[in-house]
């Protein structure tokens, strides 16, 4: 019942304009394996079949142990939290599945030419198909001078073929 509420009202978002979802299950991590399975997955994975109207980024924050599962649904893309390496998440999710994030969002606390360099380092890693984000949200006391040289970075940064 409770998916069914939420795909309707995914719907309604969707008539009212949305052009792309963001299922954001910040809380992932802290079910095991067998638990998420249990009570996560099966719900993420209605969803995205039940909304294909737009596309859909799937960010199960800290579900590292699911991460096989989770690749299994078609057409997604998955955010990917800073505690998961880039490399690992291409293997498991492929060069061609389009990834979001995953720089640490402690490092926006940092000097402005760390950002550049993790935020260059983090684009360099995932290459295309890339969605450049935070591995989780911006912290409530993150200069925006540092959030700014973040976009600036992302903005700038191109790929070499």
């Amino acid at each position: 019942k409770i998916t069914e509420t939420v795909v309707a009202y995914l719907q309604l978002k969707i008539k009212s304009g949305v052009e792309v979802l963001q299922l954001f299950d910040s809380w992932a991590g802290v079910l095991d394996r067998d638990l998420y399975s249990q009570f996560g997955l099966p719900y993420i994975k209605t969803i995205c079949r039940e909304v294909s109207e737009v596309p859909v980024i799937v960010f199960s924050k800290g579900a590292w142990f699911s991460m096989r599962d989770l690749a299994d649904i078609p057409g997604v893309a998955m955010g990917i939290d800073w505690q998961t390496s880039p490399g690992l998440a291409r293997d498991i999710y492929g060069h061609d599945r389009v990834l979001q994030g995953n720089l640490d969002p402690s490092c926006l606390l940092g000097d402005v030419d760390v950002i550049k360099s993790k935020t260059q380092e983090m684009l360099n890693s995932f290459g295309k198909h890339h969605i450049a984000n935070l591995g989780h949200g911006v912290y409530p006391n993150t200069p925006l001078d540092h959030v700014i040289s973040y976009v600036d970075t992302v903005k700038a940064y191109r790929y070499s073929n």
